[in-house]
């Protein structure tokens, strides 16, 4: 029989708990809630809302009447909020305090001459939110290849003043090499490493575990920035299949691993765990 490892750091973050847990207290109290775009990646967790009565909103402009609409914990881009509340839109503000934390980094800069340099996905509603609050030019990287291709094709100089930061679920080890390239390059760079603490715990125990385990199931949402880190970890030590709940698990032959090891994205919710776990006899 296998041996089946449940990571301790799989389950919800901080911040998304927060978000979660705002969401449900809200409709406790009886209010019509409507979210500023999925409030987590979780398809379940989506669903669950949906069927509570809880409507996404891609823009604050479309919040119903008598709606209390709530920004999710990768938060939004700074418009939507002075929008939010110029309208007297009844709103609860449940961005991840780590996510705010770069909003007021990125805001601090008052100089059109700065440069900010971001790590992660540009497309991810974390990093626009965060661009959304600097006023000068900022480029998105991800990885050292993609800042050195900046650099090669003077996107970026050495002469400019830099910002340099990251998205919370950004690669620690990949973060490391970012910034040793540009201490190199930039004489005038102001360095913040704003990746979340519990990121790097899960993303250093996905390391361990997968080292250890023949196979490695990772469990979230396949829009979770921090899910594909971990995946993207796991699968170079190990077989890795990512999953978004038992349901998704592959036709395999479980029982011909001697270790299978099993960890879940910070939007994941810990129920989806264990049943992963009691489907393969653990």
């Amino acid at each position: 029989m296998s041996e089946i490892v449940v990571a301790k750091t799989s389950g919800f973050c901080f911040g998304v708990n927060r978000a979660v847990e705002t969401v449900n207290n809200l409709l406790k109290e009886g209010k019509k809630v409507c979210t500023l775009g999925e409030i987590i990646h979780n398809p379940h967790i989506i669903k669950d809302f949906e069927k509570k009565g809880v409507k996404i909103v891609s823009s604050p402009s479309e919040t119903p009447a008598d709606y209390t609409i709530v920004i999710r914990s990768h938060g939004c881009v700074k418009e939507d909020l002075e929008f939010i509340k110029k309208n007297n839109i009844d709103f609860v503000d449940a961005t991840c305090p780590f996510v705010k934390k770069i909003h007021k980094i990125a805001e601090a800069n008052k100089e059109n001459s700065q440069i900010l340099l971001a790590a992660g996905n540009p497309d991810h509603p974390e990093m626009i939110g965060i661009r959304s609050y600097f006023i000068g030019k900022s480029y998105v990287f991800s990885s050292k290849g993609d800042l050195r291709k900046m650099i090669e094709d003077d996107v970026v100089s050495p002469k400019n003043s830099i910002i340099m930061l990251s998205q919370t679920t950004f690669s620690k080890k990949e973060w490391k090499d970012c910034t040793n390239l540009a201490s190199e390059v930039f004489t005038n760079i102001k360095v913040y490493d704003t990746i979340c603490n519990t990121t790097n715990s899960r993303q250093e125990e996905a390391e361990k575990l997968s080292k250890s385990s023949d196979l490695m199931i990772v469990v979230g949402g396949k829009k979770s920035s921090n899910t594909r880190k971990l995946y993207e970890i796991c699968k170079k030590n190990a077989e890795t299949i990512l999953v978004e709940s038992v349901e998704n698990l592959p036709d395999i032959n479980y029982k011909k691993y001697t270790k299978i090891g099993i960890i879940a994205g910070a939007s994941t919710p810990v129920e989806l765990v264990e049943k992963i776990k009691a489907f393969l006899g653990g």
